[in-house]
């Protein structure tokens, strides 16, 4: 095997973790350490400090040398930003974006680094911090088949689940739907469960119920955790899921106009964003619905 270098940036919630992943996948084959940046320089250098990755000062540094360079932001503008700054990439290099993104924009990301000899997969990820710090997240990927070939043993690294969702774009066009469905599913357990208790239900009874039949997602199966216990600490924040459903939400209204539901989500979503700020954990949805009905759950 020809030497690969590996790189990562961007260590935020979910970056950090996987940038060790992708440490220990180099390490493994004897390729050396990755290498790591970030746009805030301290967190690489600690990060490569506890765990022996190899610290440069930004991306222009690893697009420079990386053969394989993986990034994780909160945009695609974000994104496109970084990948324009950098004044040269190693020829042939493969960019897999784990952003949770927009596919319109992915694309044409992608025409632009495909004019400098570069390739690009997109792979966002579902599975939480948890997911992330366990290795066990689900990617879903897109672009060329000879370039999802070459990326799939490295995004293994941070992955339980990998699935070839079609040319580029489709990562994250599959993302912002299952977003949108995580945010619809939470909103419609939080729902029923305010109206069973103002029936006089005990939700903690009810969800009980549920979560044993056929009305039972992952939602309502976490309702109890992070909203009844008022904790609404999932770990990812309100602005990130508005961002996703968003971009679900447009997908359908270009594709199928006729649709209600997720544009439907996406309204509640902005909502409870403008109410409680983009900060807070997207679980917090929930309060919405409790707040309008003068309803509170836990």
């Amino acid at each position: 095997m020809s030497k690969k270098t590996y790189g990562f940036y961007g260590l935020g919630t979910m970056g950090t973790s996987i940038a060790e992943h992708l440490h220990v996948h180099s390490m493994g084959l004897q390729q050396g350490p990755a290498l790591v940046a970030s746009r805030t320089a301290a967190k690489a250098r600690a990060l490569a400090d506890a765990k022996g990755l190899e610290y440069r000062p930004d991306f222009a540094a690893l697009a420079a040398e990386c053969d394989v360079l993986a990034l994780c932001l909160s945009t695609s503008k974000d994104v496109a930003s970084v990948i324009r700054s950098a004044p040269a990439f190693k020829a042939g290099a493969l960019v897999v974006d784990v952003t949770s993104g927009d596919p319109g924009l992915t694309r044409i990301i992608g025409e632009e680094l495909a004019a400098r000899g570069v390739r690009l997969v997109d792979a966002p990820v579902s599975g939480g911090p948890k997911g992330a710090a366990s290795g066990t997240l689900v990617s879903m990927l897109g672009g060329a088949e000879n370039d999802m070939d070459e990326a799939w043993d490295v995004i293994g690294a941070w992955s339980s689940k990998v699935v070839r969702c079609g040319p580029l774009g489709s990562g994250d066009a599959v993302k912002a739907v299952n977003n949108a469905l995580n945010s619809a599913h939470l909103l419609l357990a939080t729902e029923g469960a305010i109206a069973l208790k103002k029936y006089g239900v005990d939700p903690s009874v009810a969800l009980d119920v549920v979560n044993s039949s056929s009305g039972m997602s992952l939602q309502s199966q976490r309702l109890p955790q992070y909203v009844l216990s008022r904790k609404f600490d999932f770990g990812f924040q309100l602005a990130l899921m508005r961002k996703d459903v968003g971009i679900a939400s447009d997908l359908v209204d270009s594709l199928t106009p006729t649709a209600t539901l997720i544009p439907e989500v996406r309204r509640l979503v902005e909502a409870a964003e403008a109410k409680y700020g983009g900060d807070v954990d997207y679980t917090q949805v929930a309060m919405l619905l409790e707040d309008r009905a003068d309803c509170e759950l836990g």
